[in-house]
């Protein structure tokens, strides 16, 4: 039994029925796909003072971003090149033809794929999803030859998206070609790393620490006034209660979106920290002076001592990596030699995720306890400052 079972959704559909009804949802989302092109011409959308088309989709239809963009990309595709409507809308193309289709959608093609569009569908309207993909690559290889036989080569197409789904996941998509795409891949494989037979991460998950580990190395690094450790390189609005409850709950000053209470701890390490006076409705009346959580020459101290990542296992530098509380700083840890460890952003970021306990000996050498009891050591890998003796 199955929930529709359950649900007492009506009859049960055969294969050839369940095939049908996609056909005609697909053929009335193309109708609506239209409705929403005039909806967006008429401008009505904008008159509760949405921004913008998708953002009305995102507020009145509940979608998410990604969502409403595509809608508005189909439904600009369609009203464009009439022969693609009408194929669409009566079911000659399916609905992933047209995405397949969208990609040729361009400033460069608009000419030359009105002149050609009654015959594109006339080719693919009986082929699948992945060979209308295959013709639509021939196609536009076709149409760049005539386009650019008497203009310089054009640069290659290429883009990156970034969105985030209903979890709060960045989402990212990307087109690269050529020279940046040996220079990404090669940033990649030079910023993956292997941390031994305890690294269970997936190739997927390494790629993705990878990218993880590229991004705070230019936050930390770039060549903006005051860097490196031009901190934070994440403006993030933290409301003070928050943290002495014990549960920091920060949000991104760049995008509005909450962070969670593990990502706000880990940034609160390590920040320059900006005191905003607000009044009684939450407006702000007064900014006070910066001051570093962890100072610069105690931070060089520190790194003196680890040179590099702590972590068991982990070998970036330095110039990768944050000063973490051990006893964390919301709680009163001291901001002080014996209490600060060197992390890089990932590990750094996994450490308050996973509630790890650290601990410093006598020697520097480094505990790393899980909540299962699991242990793993890990020894500095700079020099130790000496003491003076008293």
């Amino acid at each position: 039994m199955t929930v529709a079972d359950v649900l007492d959704i009506a009859s049960p559909l055969t294969a050839a029925q369940f095939a049908a009804a996609v056909a005609e949802h697909e053929r009335r989302a193309a109708t609506l796909a239209l409705h929403l092109r005039r909806l967006e011409a008429s401008g009505e959308w904008a008159f509760d003072g949405s921004v913008s088309i998708a953002a009305w989709m995102r507020e009145h239809c509940r979608m998410s971003n990604r969502a409403a963009h595509a809608w508005v990309r189909r439904g600009r595709l369609l009203d464009t090149y009439g022969a693609f409507a009408a194929a669409a809308v009566s079911g000659a193309l399916s609905q992933s033809q047209v995405d397949a289709l969208e990609h040729l959608h361009r400033p460069k093609y608009a000419e030359h794929l009105a002149e050609h569009q009654s015959a594109l569908v006339e080719i693919v309207e009986q082929l699948s999803a992945a060979d209308t993909e295959t013709v639509c690559k021939r196609w536009r290889d076709d149409a760049d030859a005539v386009i650019d036989e008497a203009a310089p080569p054009a640069e290659p197409e290429r883009f990156l998206t970034a969105s985030r789904d209903s979890e709060g996941a960045l989402l990212l998509h990307s087109k690269q070609h050529g020279g940046a795409a040996t220079e990404i891949e090669k940033a990649l494989r030079n910023a993956s790393t292997y941390e031994g037979d305890d690294d269970t991460r997936s190739h997927g998950e390494r790629g993705a620490d990878a990218l993880f580990d590229i991004a705070a190395f230019y936050n930390k690094n770039h060549a903006d006034d005051g860097t490196p450790r031009n901190l934070p390189h994440v403006s993030i609005s933290v409301d003070e209660s928050t943290i002495r409850a014990g549960r920091p709950e920060g949000v991104d000053g760049d995008t509005e979106e909450p962070m969670a209470s593990s990502c706000t701890d880990t940034y609160l390490c390590d920040c320059k920290i900006h005191t905003i006076l607000r009044d009684a409705h939450g407006a702000p009346v007064g900014f006070g002076r910066s001051r570093y959580s962890v100072p610069r020459k105690l931070f060089s101290q520190v790194a003196a001592r680890d040179g590099g990542c702590r972590f068991p296992g982990c070998d970036r530098k330095i110039r990768h990596c944050d000063a973490h509380h051990m006893r964390y700083w919301r709680h009163g840890g001291s901001t002080d030699y014996v209490n600060l460890v060197l992390l890089c952003s990932r590990h750094h970021h996994f450490v308050h995720q996973h509630h790890l306990q650290m601990k410093l000996d006598d020697h520097s050498n480094l505990s790393v306890v899980w909540r299962d009891g699991r242990q793993r050591t890990s020894r500095p890998r700079g020099a130790p400052p000496r003491r003076s003796r008293e």
